[in-house]
């Protein structure tokens, strides 16, 4: 079976075409990463793709799936978080009939990543034993900030439960940390700070912002950023407190995957003590917290092996 998958961003576009052997293992077979920038409808994607590779035809698959950043209706409709536009999968049916269409959602994606040999070159953040035949978790910062679970469904298999708990409110302790807090409010003219705004590519620009006054993108910082930044110490901690407070709401005894371009690309953001110590920091439950093993996925095609993994 011939599978064309892709995993929408909102700076990059990856897709790539599969094979599904008879015993039901993939190979990938060639991909293609561009700027999302350079389209401007989700159906004109698929045109530009083509132009990469006859073999990114979309008559040429048998299913299309196709990652996006957004919460997914019936599979085939999302309104999509940090683009201006939105996805909907019927809009193709009729350019390639016979095709099956799948719309998920990116972490979705990422969930059955989990499951895939995906996670074969990730890093290890915080050693434990993971066991079999439990809850697996998602967290992940690009552009925003992604969650998912993977559950077991008690009969072999499991089951992916999409998140949109980036939205949900950031928490604030200490005078240092609140002073922050203020200043993010006043940026976004919001009435509350969600990770999204905090656990993602802008958050690590605002943030550094507040601690040294420069108007920086994301990748210049990671590249002039060491260790000893102040601007690191804080955005692993934050970090560290968001995948914290996931692994509480979810429970992953079978290991919680950082993903998304802003740890793969730069490892040390998370690879550090002072994401290792907030992670477990918690009065009530951080011996709970111990026993769950923190990876992080290096595979940029993460989403796509998801994707695929989906038919």
């Amino acid at each position: 079976m011939m599978i064309l998958a892709g995993d929408i961003g909102g700076t990059n576009c990856r897709f790539a075409r599969f094979e599904r052997g008879a015993d039901g293992s993939l190979t990938l077979l060639e991909s293609v990463v561009f700027a999302t920038a350079e389209v401007r409808s989700f159906s004109e994607i698929f045109d530009h793709i083509a132009r990469y590779s006859s073999g990114f035809s979309l008559k040429r698959a048998e299913r299309v799936v196709v990652a996006v950043p957004g919460p997914v209706q019936k599979g085939a409709f999302a309104k999509l978080a940090n683009l201006p536009w939105d996805a909907d999968i019927r809009a193709l049916e009729g350019k390639a009939p016979g095709v099956e269409f799948l719309l998920i959602n990116d972490f979705v994606a990422q969930g059955h990543a989990c499951r895939t040999s995906a996670v074969e070159a990730g890093l290890v953040i915080r050693e434990a034993e993971r066991a079999l035949n439990e809850t697996v978790a998602v967290i992940g910062a690009g552009t925003g900030l992604g969650h998912c679970a993977s559950v077991p469904d008690g009969h072999g298999g499991f089951i992916v439960c999409p998140s949109e708990a980036g939205h949900a409110v950031f928490g604030f302790y200490g005078a240092e940390e609140k002073e922050y807090e203020s200043f993010a409010l006043a940026h976004s003219g919001r009435p509350f700070v969600s990770g999204d705004e905090v656990v993602s590519g802008p958050g690590l620009s605002l943030l550094h912002r507040f601690i040294t006054g420069e108007r920086l993108a994301p990748k210049e910082i990671a590249e002039k950023s060491g260790l000893e930044s102040q601007t690191v110490r804080w955005f692993a901690r934050f970090y560290a407190r968001a995948s914290r407070n996931y692994a509480l709401s979810v429970l992953p005894f079978g290991g919680l995957y950082i993903s998304g371009g802003v740890a793969t690309k730069n490892p040390y953001l998370v690879d550090n003590e002072w994401f290792r110590a907030e992670f477990i920091n918690s009065p009530a439950k951080r011996a709970l917290l111990e026993t769950i093993a923190v990876g992080l996925l290096r595979d940029q095609f993460s989403g796509l092996w998801g994707a695929a993994d989906c038919c």
